[in-house]
């Protein structure tokens, strides 16, 4: 059996080059891997939805499905709701009509990240609900760092902030390497609602980061209670960057999700 290719979806302020540690592992055990640059990332002006970043996700897909292969898709963050709305349609059983079989999504993995129902924005997902959000979320404005566009990200200056909200787990050398690949991001694409339920149509497994100092885990688990049931859960003591602080879990979910008996 042929193996499907992974695309990988990064989150606000990152680029495809944080997630080489999981490419890599992908690349070692056999696997096609592309992960996605976020037109969002760096953007000038900013961005004011996340309309740009879904199309370049889709495309990448769309490449691969027209070419004859099924796709796994993996996103982290933020990059969970541009890839809920890139795959729209894309489903391996949405794709199949009286022609015979064709390529499809085979499944989506969310990292630790957003996965939206129809009409809801990035920010509803990660608005506060409890004490302990509220302190996470006051924390990271804190050691936001906002340009005379608007743009935003983890001030350079506080570079202790930001190793312990978004690379807690990670080793020194990987934190210091994440951080001087980070660009600006802004608030735009966090209040555009979602036009589609992915996780309904098409298998899913959601990876809860027990330790995510940027993205509470409580409001993970809140998203995993509102599929009721549509995801495989995964639990693990990772912070917010598993792909950094443990690639190796996180190739193995992948590979478990393309059938592999691992």
């Amino acid at each position: 059996m042929s193996k499907p290719t992974i695309v990988l979806v990064p989150g606000a302020w990152h680029r495809p080059q944080h997630l080489h540690k999981v490419v890599d592992g992908l690349e070692k055990a056999g696997y096609e891997a592309q992960a996605v640059a976020l037109a969002s990332v760096d953007a000038s002006p900013p961005a004011t939805s996340w309309d740009k970043d879904a199309e370049g996700v889709r495309d990448v897909i769309l490449k691969n499905l027209d070419a004859g292969k099924d796709v796994i898709v993996i996103a982290h963050s933020y990059g969970g709701f541009v890839m809920s709305e890139a795959v729209k349609g894309l489903g391996k059983k949405a794709r199949q009509d009286g022609d015979g079989p064709k390529a499809g999504v085979l499944r989506l993995i969310y990292m630790c990240a957003v996965a939206p129902r129809k009409g809801e924005t990035v920010q509803d997902k990660t608005f506060p609900r409890t004490e302990e959000e509220a302190k996470l979320a006051e924390s990271q404005m804190k050691s936001m760092k906002i340009g005379e566009d608007g743009s935003m990200r983890p001030s350079p200056e506080d570079a202790e902030a930001a190793s312990q909200q978004l690379y807690n787990r990670c080793s020194p050398e990987d934190i210091e390497a994440a951080i001087a690949q980070i660009g600006t991001f802004s608030i735009g694409p966090l209040l555009v609602p979602a036009t589609y339920t992915a996780y309904l149509e098409i298998p899913s497994t959601y990876i809860l980061c027990e330790n995510d100092r940027a993205f509470a885990p409580s409001a993970q688990e809140r998203i995993i209670a509102e599929g009721e049931g549509a995801f495989d859960v995964v639990r693990c003591q990772e912070g917010h960057s598993p792909y950094l602080s443990n690639p190796g879990l996180i190739v193995d979910v992948i590979r478990k999700a393309a059938g592999e008996d691992i």
